[in-house]
């Protein structure tokens, strides 16, 4: 009885060691299972190097254009179509019409969100919009979410995205694949992330960054051509820090520029540093210039530049500008996702078209005359024909 008694407990204790075994092992299963979904995190150190630099690159003529850029692609008239057979139907009353109209509480427009979503695509590569949804699961907001703060997660197989986690100071939030619409410029080495405009620079922004830096210093800190001190006899470090701050005080700054240095027997001062002028920093900074702008494929007449800008190719510039930067990026890297999202939450049979033939017509009439205008290409009475007044009347 004891013996069986025995055999029972041994076997009931090697059960509960089983149960927990495999009780465990659902625990470390889903441990791994949680290591498994790798945290796809973008690395963009390498766009500013090890300098201390960072955002400052993001200023002058790159900031100008990717403000352009986005202010342009913004403008887009938002139309809904459907498609029904063989024929299509222009939609007036749709709900992503009303979810554009106030697209969320923040009181953002969707103008300002596509000002957002360029700026983002040009800087990063990325953009994002979460989809907040009402109890229906329909559509119900679109809130823009700054792609530096995204990290993608991806999937046990590594091969499709599974959520992303926005981190915002110490919270962390983090939400389905489906609830995101994620806009991207293709990268022909990546199916995961975009690749930034910015990327296609070496050190030309770094180079811009710095030549401001200099032209700031010459005339903050210098104003005149930097110096070498000779002393035909020894002099202390009590002597030396003296001069120094005499130097810093009287001479140093754009206040005390061309002030007469007067220094104690026995002391010289030669001159050892270039003048901007001597390093040639306009010609350097006009080279710059034109690099950033066709990278970004921004004219210069956007940008109100008059170097070689005439009547002709003002308008011409302008026009391109518009079929050939604008349109093309709007509708493979905007409106092809918006499209997705238009299928996924209302249905196949609809999509939209970002149009922007509205601003071709009038918005860059009216561009160019100001230009003509500004930089005398074309008369006052040359302007007025083109407007259909004709010549002004001379006063008898």
């Amino acid at each position: 009885m004891s013996k069986n008694l025995n055999t029972k407990i041994i076997n009931l204790f090697v059960l509960y060691l089983f149960s927990k075994k495999i009780y465990l092992k659902k625990i470390i299963d889903k441990i791994i299972g949680t290591f498994r979904k790798k945290t796809y995190t973008s690395n963009t150190d390498w766009i500013f190097g090890n300098n201390t630099c960072g955002f400052e690159t993001f200023k002058s003529y790159a900031y100008t254009c990717i403000s352009v850029r986005a202010e342009n692609i913004s403008k887009a008239k938002i139309y809904i179509y459907k498609k029904e057979d063989e024929s299509t139907e222009q939609l007036y009353e749709h709900p992503f019409l009303i979810l554009i109209k106030k697209p969320n509480s923040r009181k953002q427009s969707f103008t300002e969100l596509l000002y957002k979503i360029t700026c983002s695509l040009d800087l990063y590569g990325n953009a994002y919009l979460y989809i907040q949804r009402d109890r229906k699961n329909q559509p119900a907001g679109l809130y823009f979410l700054p792609a530096n703060k995204i990290k993608i997660i991806l999937n046990d197989s590594m091969t499709n995205i599974e959520a992303y986690e926005y981190n915002l100071n110490t919270k962390r939030f983090q939400y389905k694949a489906s609830d995101i619409i994620h806009f991207q410029i293709p990268d022909p080495d990546n199916n995961i992330e975009g690749k930034s405009i910015i990327s296609a620079f070496n050190l030309t922004l770094e180079t811009d960054y710095l030549q401001n830096l200099y032209q700031r210093n010459f005339y903050k800190l210098d104003s005149s051509i930097g110096l070498i001190i000779e002393s035909e006899n020894n002099i202390d470090d009590t002597q030396i820090q003296r001069l120094k701050n005499m130097i810093t005080t009287l001479y140093e700054g754009a206040d005390n520029a061309g002030r007469t240095l007067i220094l104690e027997s026995g002391i010289k001062a030669k001159s050892y540093r270039n003048s901007p002028k001597d390093v040639e920093i306009l010609p350097s900074r006009k080279a710059i210039r034109d690099e950033i702008l066709s990278i970004f494929r921004v004219p210069k007449t956007i940008l109100g530049i008059s170097d070689d800008v005439n009547r002709a190719n003002a308008r011409e510039s302008l026009r391109s500008f518009y079929d050939n930067t604008i349109k093309p990026f709007a509708r493979l890297c905007i409106e092809s996702k918006l499209n997705v999202f238009i299928t996924e939450n209302y249905g196949s049979e609809f999509f939209i078209e970002m149009d922007y033939s509205f601003e071709i017509d009038r918005e860059l009439q009216l561009k160019a005359i100001e230009i003509y205008s500004k930089y005398n290409i074309a008369t006052k009475d040359e302007i007025r024909e083109m407007e259909g007044f004709g010549k002004e009347k001379q006063k008898k």
